[in-house]
């Protein structure tokens, strides 16, 4: 293999790899670290909440949000707890918990089990490994993000018929297309009237495109040129911009710091574990990890809906 090419001589390896149970193990373990990473960048609603590694036989108790507001006169000694937000048992739907001071948050499964024909890997002129794991990863991340937006959305269907001076919920604030800069700087603003620093905005990829058609009149020349040379505009009075296919079309979430909204817990990271049907002549993989989502302040989340776009609170899906 002296005289094969860098690429020659991964191929090879791979092959021979592929070719034994052994082998097969070996290369799933080692793909575990580098999906991880990978996950962890295309899957970006993770990023709005926590994320702690549970030590083994850790319980995922968390605290609840204290209701400061409760403090007034003639009310309970000791104040109360706001209501807190988890995906049920088996990624169920979501459950409001109200009396408890704390919360057990259900951790589940999530899995992808991709199978590669034999046949297949010799005929293909890429790498159908590399490419099958690269959708397995995919599929676990868009089913991570779907679970964190529709937990963000009965967080926000929970304050429909609240008074928009409510000192907990955010109550949605109805924009007219496209988006404006009053629009958002609103949004905004309902955050930070509990004191909570802003982190993030989750836009619908069709819906960022309003903010692409800004000029020097909403946005100041320095970002305007580094918007017309890399076609993203990233950051917005300290908030990280992102986009998801998984955030509904006309529904825009504007999200206070992680640490002080909720958290993801994982019992299991994504982990790689080698699945052979030699029946069938393939090899395949099992990807999956268990962990949970609960959001413990309802106050830290704001969203907008877009008249005209926005058709319902349940339209998480692939728009």
């Amino acid at each position: 293999m002296a005289n094969l090419s860098r690429t020659q001589q991964q191929t090879a390896l791979l092959g021979q790899l592929l070719k034994t149970a052994g082998g097969r193990q070996k290369l799933a373990a080692s793909l575990g670290p580098s999906l991880r990473r990978r996950r962890d960048y295309m899957s970006i609603a993770r990023k709005a909440l926590m994320v702690e590694t549970l030590p083994d036989g850790a319980l995922p108790i968390y605290d609840k949000e204290f209701d400061t507001a409760a403090q007034t006169v003639g009310s309970t000694p000791g104040g109360s707890f706001v209501e807190a937000f988890v995906v049920g048992e088996e990624g169920g739907d979501v459950v409001r918990v109200a009396k408890p001071k704390r919360v057990t948050v259900p951790t589940f499964e999530i899995v992808s089990n991709p199978m590669i024909s034999i046949t297949q890997i010799k005929e293909r002129r890429f790498d159908l490994v590399a490419r099958s794991l690269n959708l397995a990863k995919a599929e676990v991340g868009a089913a991570e993000d779907g679970y964190v937006f529709n937990l963000f959305d009965a967080v926000a269907n929970a304050a429909s018929g609240k008074a928009s001076t409510d000192a907990i919920y955010n109550v949605d604030i109805a924009i007219n297309a496209p988006i404006d800069i009053n629009s958002l700087a609103d949004g905004v603003g309902q955050i930070q009237r509990h004191d909570l620093p802003l982190a993030f905005m989750f836009f619908n990829p069709r819906d960022y495109t309003d903010l692409l058609k800004w000029t020097q009149q909403n946005i100041d020349r320095e970002t305007q040129r580094k918007l017309l040379k890399t076609g993203v505009m990233g950051y917005l009075w300290g908030a990280t911009l992102l986009q998801s296919r998984k955030v509904g079309y006309g529904c825009i979430y504007i999200l206070a710091e992680a640490e002080f909204l909720g958290v993801i817990p994982e019992r299991i990271p994504l982990t790689v574990m080698s699945a052979d049907r030699p029946d069938l002549r393939q090899i395949g993989f099992s990807i999956f990890e268990n962990l949970g989502f609960l959001v413990f302040n309802p106050s830290g989340i704001q969203r907008l809906t877009v008249n005209g776009r926005f058709v319902s609170s349940n339209n998480i899906g692939e728009n």
